[in-house]
Parts: structure tokens; C-alpha cells; sequence
């Protein structure tokens, strides 16, 4: 039995039921009227029996009346009730652990409000199968043990029956590192993909292109378009620092045979050297480390690629201090945690055609205006006129969410964890957001195409250019740490 655990937490926001429930757009859920109906304990059927040679008479056939199972549907009294943990007659509880607080809030703080774009829409056209949406969020400030923790307490206090998108990924590692969501049987569904165990946890669903497959698809375009000599800079404080940093080293031995010079194991011994810097997330300045790595790049031959594996707030600090900015000799390059306005307008001039990667069709230029984009936009606007929706961590809440509630819908009344994870291991999604997804028993590598966009100053910021390359990972499931 698993002791309970009473940590200094409380839930940021309840949603749905008898809770707060945000205004939204009124949207019938797409197969609402196409879902048959399930036998449970005790309705009524018709049933022809053919009774056989009679004589003379030929044969003979009855109708009678034989007792089945009772009619479930997607209406409220008719959904079977509480059918598992966490779902009622009126209720499907959802748990997820944010970023409101801490260093990792630059770029996942508001991912938030593409989760309750989804929450919203949903339970103001009645839910699904006459069941609200609740969802539980709670603040971990991106910290592993807290993250950690915080699931547990959704899982065995708060009894969701799954959680949802879970925007802070080292928590979730925790989790998923020690096997508990496998004990436990809990689905998490919709997530950033930022960390490579969400692809290889068989009850984690990710709908984002991992680090991984970011460094891989940015290796193989830099060297595919003339790069020779390459270099990055990546935080080591966090998972998808070094994971990435791994991938990138590995992509680019692979491509040129050799490694990036002063290339060290990122997991075992993290540190700058030579044109693989290592940095720790945070610090107030990163003046040696500049001056070593700027050393590195400008000797002969020089760097012609760099990657800047940082998240928003240390990205701005080491630009800051005399770091190498994109250049006409140098091209430069970003994962997913700097796609924000707010980063670009901050780093400004410094930023000028910086290139940043995303698995997802970014709301900006011509993608606007797409039926899907459009609807995001709309749906993310009602629930916060204030939130970045350009933020590709927002976007990707917002495709998370979609994605489970239209797992649930094909589950229809009978909702268990189990019935979930049946259709999630062969699930396919296309919302129009991304390239089509397609999950499957052992294969949750359902995104693996990123996109460039590059950020564009003129005296101020003047948003993203799209470079129209979409690259699918050459390598997917490999360069693991």
C-alpha cells in the first residue's frame, strides 16, 4: 500500500463541475452522434428464434424477449456512472503540474490557458458522453522532486483518472524514472515531449516533437547546407539540456565523423570546453565561459553553426555578455523553449535571424489565417486576452488537450483507464496543429517533423519568417543518454 503523502501543495485552479468554469465557445464534440450504445447489467432486447421442423407445419419461429445488459450512451444518466477512479456520473477528474513560478515560467507559464481553451470549449457543450471536465493544476516551479511529489498527491488524494499535458516535464521524469505511473496505471496524455522517457513510458502519449529529434533535425540541416564546424552552448541544470546536448554531439559525429571539439559526456561530466559548453541554468553572469567558448569558435577554422540549447532567462544572460549572436558567417539555431515573443522581443538586435525549431504550425504570417490555427487562436483569446499564443508550449498544451479529449470521446460511456490506453495504442489524431499523429504499442514517436522560423528585428521586433523547411528526424529512437 502507498503511504500518503501530505506536502505544502494546493491546487492553483479547480475546473469544471460544480467549480469555476471559464466562458467559451459553445462547439458540439465531433462524434457525439455517432457513438452506438454499450450492454451493462439489465435492459431488455428482441430476439428471433428459429424453432425447427414442426411436422407437417415446416419450421417455426418465435420472437421473445431476453434480458441484456443496461443501454449506456453519451447522455447524462446513461453514461454507466462511476465507471473508474476519477470519473462520476458528471465528472472525468484530470490532474496537471504547471510552471507558474521559477526560471522554467518564461516559456511554460502560460501554457496553461491552451490546456483550459480545450477544458472550456468542451464543458460549455455539455462535456463529453454527460461528463464535465475537472481539471486539477498545481504549481511545481519545473522542480524534479516537488513535480514528483505533486503527481503522486493528483494520483492517490485528489483520484484523477488521468492526468493531461503535464507542461512541467521534470516532475513527470520523476515519475515516469521510478515506475510509478506503470504501477499505478495512469495515463498521461498530451504531452511537451521535451524529455525522451515521455516516448519510451508505455503510459505516456506525447504529442511534441522531442529535444532529441530537434537536435537531430537541426545537425542534419546545418550540415546539409554547407555547415563544417559546429559548436553549442546548453544548460546542464535540466534534463532536456543534456539530453539534447547528447543527441546534437551524436548527429554531428555521425555526419562528419568526428565529435564537437571538446566534446564531454553531458551526463557524467557536464562543462565548458572547447565548443561544447555546458553552463548552469541561472547564473548572473557567464563571462569566463563566454570568453572560453568565443575563444573556441573564432580559432581557425572558425564556427559556421552554433546551437544555443537555453531556456529564455539564461539564453538572455549569456547573449548579454558578449556571447557569438548570428552573423553573416555564422548561423545559429534554437529548440521550442525559445519560441516566445516575450525572449524575442527582450533579446532584440542580438536575435536577428536566430532560427528556432517546432514541431508544431506556429500562429504566425499565412498560418493564421488556417482553419485550425484560427480556431486555437479564438479559443486560447476567450480564455485569456493576455496569454502568448505564438508560445509553441501554449500551442502545444492546446493540441495535447484536444488530443485527449477526442481519445475520450472514442471511448464513449464507458470510460476505465483501461478502455483509454486501448485506444491510445493505435490512436490517430490530425487537428491540423501539427503534421498528421499516429500512436502505437511501443511507438509513441508520433511527431517526429520540426519546423524553422527565424526571428526578424527591424529597429524593433517584427515576428518570424518562415524559412518553409520541414525536416523529419533521420534518426528516430536513437542517440538515447
Amino acid at each position: 500500500m502507498t503511504a500518503k503523502r501530505t506536502p505544502a501543495w494546493r491546487p492553483l485552479l479547480v475546473i469544471g463541475g460544480a467549480c469555476l468554469v471559464l466562458a467559451s465557445l459553445a462547439i458540439v464534440p465531433p462524434r457525439a452522434a455517432e457513438r452506438g450504445v454499450v450492454g451493462g447489467e439489465a435492459g431488455e432486447a428482441t430476439e428471433q428464434v428459429d424453432r425447427g421442423p414442426a411436422g407437417d407445419a415446416g419450421p417455426r419461429s418465435t420472437t421473445r424477449t431476453v434480458t441484456t445488459g443496461p443501454q449506456l450512451s453519451c447522455a447524462p444518466g446513461r453514461n454507466g456512472g462511476s465507471t473508474d477512479v476519477g470519473v462520476t456520473a458528471d465528472a472525468i477528474k484530470l490532474g496537471a503540474t504547471v510552471v507558474d513560478s521559477g526560471i522554467g515560467a518564461s516559456f511554460l507559464g502560460d501554457a496553461r490557458f491552451g490546456m483550459l481553451a480545450v477544458v472550456n470549449r468542451v464543458n460549455r457543450s455539455g462535456g463529453i458522453c454527460g461528463r464535465k471536465l475537472e481539471l486539477t493544476i498545481v504549481d511545481d516551479a519545473w522542480d524534479f522532486a516537488r513535480g514528483g511529489e505533486f503527481i503522486r498527491n493528483l494520483v492517490e488524494d485528489k483520484k484523477v483518472f488521468a492526468l493531461a499535458v503535464v507542461p512541467s516535464s521534470e516532475g513527470l521524469k520523476n515519475v515516469s524514472d521510478s515506475g510509478y505511473l506503470r504501477r499505478e496505471k495512469v495515463p498521461v496524455v498530451g504531452t511537451d515531449g521535451m524529455l525522451i522517457h515521455q516516448y519510451e513510458d508505455p503510459y505516456i502519449f506525447p504529442v511534441a516533437a522531442s529535444t532529441i529529434s530537434a537536435m537531430h533535425v537541426i545537425a542534419k540541416y546545418a550540415h546539409d547546407t554547407g555547415a563544417k564546424n559546429f559548436g553549442i552552448v546548453y544548460e546542464h541544470t535540466y534534463h532536456f539540456g543534456i539530453e539534447g546536448a547528447f543527441a546534437f554531439n551524436a548527429a554531428v559525429k555521425r555526419l562528419t565523423g568526428d565529435d564537437v571539439p571538446g566534446y564531454s559526456d553531458p551526463l557524467a561530466d557536464p562543462k565548458c570546453e572547447g565548443r561544447f559548453c555546458g553552463i548552469a541554468a541561472g547564473q548572473a553572469s557567464y563571462g569566463t565561459e563566454i570568453e572560453r567558448f568565443n575563444g573556441a569558435c573564432f580559432a581557425d577554422p572558425g564556427c559556421d553553426f552554433v546551437v544555443m540549447l537555453l531556456e529564455p532567462a539564461t539564453a538572455l544572460t549569456w547573449l548579454a555578455g558578449g556571447a557569438l549572436t548570428p552573423s553573416a558567417g555564422l548561423r545559429m539555431a534554437g529548440p521550442q523553449p525559445l519560441f516566445t515573443r516575450d525572449f524575442a522581443e527582450e533579446c532584440g538586435s542580438r536575435c536577428h535571424n536566430l532560427m528556432l525549431w517546432t514541431g508544431y504550425i506556429p500562429p504566425i504570417g499565412g498560418n493564421a489565417g488556417l482553419p485550425a490555427v484560427k480556431r486555437f487562436i479564438d479559443d486560447v483569446r476567450v480564455t485569456s486576452s493576455s496569454a502568448d499564443y505564438t508560445n509553441t508550449f501554449v500551442e502545444g498544451a492546446y493540441v495535447g488537450m484536444s488530443m485527449l479529449v477526442e481519445a475520450l470521446e472514442q471511448v464513449g460511456p464507458n470510460l476505465t483507464r483501461e478502455s483509454l490506453m486501448a485506444v491510445l495504442n493505435g490512436f490517430e489524431y490530425d487537428g491540423g496543429l501539427s503534421s498528421p499523429l499516429t500512436w502505437a504499442a511501443g511507438d509513441h514517436f508520433a511527431n517526429t517533423r520540426v519546423r524553422a522560423y527565424s526571428i526578424q528585428f527591424k529597429d524593433r521586433f517584427a515576428g518570424w519568417r518562415d524559412e518553409r523547411i520541414v525536416m523529419k528526424d533521420p534518426w528516430v529512437g536513437k542517440d538515447i543518454p
